[in-house]
């Protein structure tokens, strides 16, 4: 078995949290597409603008998406680059995926 490459169970556990929730991960689907706007996203979910920040809140601290701030609004992407690695990182540790989740090696 190939040997992980971090072991970070407590990024574990707050990427598995943050995903677990349905609403959080069609959020992650529709960043996936575009960066959006938080008003966007309420009009997308037809839920108040309180819970989608709170649910964008938790994705961030897990660092699967990415804000920056326009004027007045706040436009979120999301982190391919630390989904990829979190991903690839917990994965590996398991022989039956570690072939789909090869690191590329380091030049």
């Amino acid at each position: 078995m190939e040997e992980c490459y971090k072991l970070d169970f407590a990024r574990f556990v707050a990427f598995f949290r943050a995903i677990s929730d349905e609403t959080r991960q069609r959020i992650l689907l529709l960043l996936e597409e575009r960066e959006r706007c938080v008003s966007e996203l309420v009009e997308e979910f037809d839920l108040s603008q309180p819970t989608i920040s709170r649910h964008l809140a938790v994705l961030k601290n897990a660092g699967l998406v990415k804000s920056r701030r326009e004027g007045q609004n706040v436009y979120y992407s999301l982190n391919e680059e630390w989904l990829r690695c979190c991903c690839a990182d917990f994965f590996c540790c398991f022989s039956c995926c570690a072939p789909f989740f090869k690191k590329k090696e380091e030049s």
